[in-house]
């Protein structure tokens, strides 16, 4: 079912006249009025961090100019994306105080799992007077698109518990369940939020499967590009080893087939290099993500066909941190950013046997310590080093996703949504799905759009020439 609104109000019916004009950014006094005057709007979501950036811009698109503030637990960082697992966007929406409260910890299936299996998350405190927050003088300038600038505050507290290792327990939900009435002023609960894949990647076990009586998945209609990344030294051994000039021009990247990763990342392969470098015997350090996350359940379909060869001997296991040994080192990071950071810290490790490392991210994760290779002979960046979707657009580049997004119904169990909350989350689908002319040039790194909802966006550029039509398990379909 989709949810397309072109001309959305973004006034929640009765707040109007309570509207006032703001000319900077949101600031806790004015949060604080806001919620005693009884119009505060607020609402929570929560899943995916590979597209935080761009949930952040589309929440944006419904601000008024100038009011943003962005509050996060970081003690360090500007721009959501690089920030925690824990944030929340403030900004005046037709002059009325908004806030939008937006949980990372754990990916893609928390969009869908505290309405599933009721795995809950914590989320930043009420972002009004008393949660100590730090004012910093760092803010947020964005030179593609001024428009998402903000004032930003820093070492926020938290409601409720990170969880462990990036996955819901048992033990995590009930006290996350149970912190969030010491926090009324605050959403009690997500109203849904943003998944890399659709919901029937995930085992229904774990809060995926078919989510339908609980909830509508929404194709938001746009995709994302993955990439492999590797350590720099490991990127010029294999350089070495494939007879390429040692510079960083994409030309000389080198390649890995889908089938050398796929010895890596399954229970199939061994604990060596393999074909990829078969005379090495440095440590393999496969970083990959914890199974609530999107970008883990990507890698899991796109290379192992888990579980889109559901039954079939060919549908592989993805080996885990309880499969490391000496030579071969799995870990499992809660969160795209602590995989990159992880990834790059390995590059500069004093002992050269254990500094290669290789792993799945998003192409938004960039950084001095890490490069891309080369996808059985593609490039995700050939020809595209700033927005790094052109291969992908045009079809050739193969692993290219399509996110979802996940609004809740209303059960027993949770608060009936608000009016606010359905109309921000129609807003923030709608705003990624269809940005406006303006936004085209600046579309996100990594992200394309979906050919099949029509754009006023470049056909080949910021539109894709493919779609799988949001089954991410299918072949995707040529448009042109």
């Amino acid at each position: 079912m989709k949810l397309r609104i072109k001309q959305i109000t973004l006034l929640v019916a009765g707040l109007t006249a309570s509207a006032v004009t703001l000319a900077a950014p949101v600031t806790v006094a004015q949060i604080d009025a806001a919620k005693a005057a009884g119009t505060l709007q607020q609402a929570w979501i929560s899943g995916a961090s590979a597209p935080t950036y761009v949930a952040y811009e589309g929440w944006v698109r419904g601000c008024d100019a100038n009011t943003n503030t962005i509050f996060t637990t970081a003690s360090s960082g500007t721009a959501p994306g690089s920030l925690s697992n824990y944030m929340a966007y403030a900004c005046s929406r037709g002059g009325v105080v908004s806030v939008l409260y937006h949980t990372i910890d754990g990916g893609s299936l928390l969009a869908y799992a505290p309405h599933t299996v009721g795995s809950a998350v914590a989320r930043v405190k009420y972002v009004g007077s008393g949660n100590g927050c730090e004012a910093t003088t760092a803010n947020l300038v964005d030179t593609n698109n001024p428009l998402n600038n903000a004032l930003v505050y820093r070492k926020c507290a938290t409601v409720g518990v990170a969880l462990p290792s990036g996955v819901p327990t048992a033990e995590s939900s009930a006290t996350n369940i149970a912190a969030m009435p010491t926090d009324p002023n605050g959403p009690q609960w997500p109203i849904g939020g943003l998944s890399d894949v659709e919901a029937s990647l995930f085992s229904a076990r774990i809060g995926g499967g078919d989510v339908s009586s609980k909830g509508i998945e929404i194709d938001v209609g746009v995709g994302q590009v993955f990439g492999i990344a590797v350590s720099v030294p490991l990127y010029r051994a294999l350089q070495a080893q494939q007879g390429l000039t040692q510079n960083d021009d994409v030309a000389n990247a080198p390649n890995i087939t889908s089938g050398q990763y796929a010895y890596l990342a399954s229970t199939g392969g061994g604990t060596n290099w393999g074909s990829l470098l078969p005379e090495s015997t440095n440590t393999v350090n496969l970083m990959r993500r914890v199974d609530t996350s999107g970008s883990q359940a990507s890698s899991n379909a796109f290379f192992l066909r888990n579980p889109c060869n559901n039954g079939i001997s060919s549908q592989l296991a993805p080996k885990t941190k309880q499969n490391s040994v000496a030579g071969f080192n799995v870990t499992e990071d809660s969160s795209s950013s602590t995989l990159r950071r992880n990834l790059v810290a390995l590059a500069t490790s004093t002992d050269i046997t254990k500094n290669f490392a290789i792993g799945v991210l998003s192409l938004e994760n960039q950084d001095a310590g890490m490069r891309y290779l080369k996808l059985d002979g593609v490039h995700p960046e050939a020809g595209d080093p700033v927005h790094a979707r052109k291969t992908a657009a045009a079809g050739d580049y193969k692993f290219h996703m399509e996110l979802k997004a996940f609004v809740r119904s209303d059960f027993a169990g949770q608060a009936p949504k608000n009016a606010f909350e359905q109309v921000v989350m129609t807003q923030l689908i709608d705003s990624l799905s269809n940005p406006v002319a303006e936004s085209c040039a600046v579309f996100p790194r990594g992200l394309t759009l979906n050919p099949a909802n029509g754009s006023v966006c470049t056909l080949g550029s910021e539109v894709a020439t493919v779609s799988n039509l949001g089954k991410n398990c299918s072949t995707a379909i040529k448009f042109q």
